[in-house]
């Protein structure tokens, strides 16, 4: 069955309010369904093999839905019920972009497939413009962010180091600010830890414990040769006197070494 075969039966499943375009070997299905920024939701439908893949074409995480998905936890338990229900699948491209699909094996199936996956970008594309993060609490670590990435840009070898980057590509929730490749088996993880309070300070440095927790279990755990945290001495957060025994469990804990922004020369010894 070709694909305008497969969308009349489309719209027989729904109404007459569905338009195509052909997108080179894929056809873009504009949906009748809009998200709370009023925004008319688009599947991408093309055939790989025996399998019908519909995918969002990359719209979530390229924005073009005038949204940027946040990773605040509150998000993302929201975030992965909805992915969980709908059995949505993501892959990320050589160029970085994320796509979410789902896959259909029969043709007849291809109708609930779009319908789960256009309920899936409606929902987490309207849950994005709700404000879960505090203000100055996303400006401190987007400003940290900003001046370590830049600050490990001068020196080392960019073509060595990834940002904001998957350990494993199979789990998108171990995430690091920066996975630095000494040599092709040999990396380390980069954590910031950064905070506007006591509280968020403090909740950075478990996220990180976490993080490095989880990076252990994998399979990649063999390839790791060292644990870099970066701590932000310039946050309103960081309160030694408060956080140090936090910190201590977590340098014991998973053997990360500690690096004080105000000493952050030590990163060219670490890292070299």
């Amino acid at each position: 069955m070709i694909f305008n075969e497969i969308f009349d039966d489309i719209k027989k499943s729904f109404c007459g309010l569905w338009q195509t375009k052909e997108r080179g070997n894929s056809l873009e299905i504009i949906t009748p369904y809009a998200t709370t920024n009023n925004r008319f939701i688009s599947v991408f439908l093309m055939k790989q093999g025996s399998e019908f893949i519909i995918s969002d074409g990359g719209w979530i995480n390229l924005g073009v839905y005038d949204v940027t998905p946040c990773e605040d936890l509150s998000f993302l338990k929201i975030f992965y019920h909805y992915q969980n229900a709908f059995n949505v699948q993501e892959i990320d491209s050589k160029e970085g972009t994320t796509f979410f699909y789902v896959k259909a094996t029969n043709e007849i199936d291809i109708p609930s497939k779009i319908f789960d996956l256009s309920l899936f970008i409606q929902n987490i594309v309207s849950i994005s413009e709700i404000n879960f993060e505090n203000k100055v609490e996303k400006e401190t670590r987007e400003l940290f962010v900003s001046k370590a990435n830049d600050y490990l840009k001068s020196i080392l070898n960019t073509d060595k180091i990834k940002f904001n980057s998957n350990l494993d590509p199979n789990r998108k929730e171990i995430k690091f600010n920066a996975i630095y490749y000494k040599t092709q088996n040999e990396l380390t993880l980069v954590n910031y830890v950064t905070g506007s309070s006591l509280t968020y300070f403090s909740n950075s440095i478990f996220k990180a414990n976490t993080l490095y927790e989880m990076a252990e279990e994998t399979a990649y755990n063999q390839y790791i040769h060292d644990k870099v945290t970066v701590i932000d001495t310039d946050a309103v957060g960081y309160v030694p006197q408060k956080i140090g025994h936090f910190l201590l469990h977590l340098e014991n804990h998973t053997k990360s070494k500690i690096v004080d922004w105000n000493k952050r020369e030590n990163l060219k010894v670490i890292l070299g």
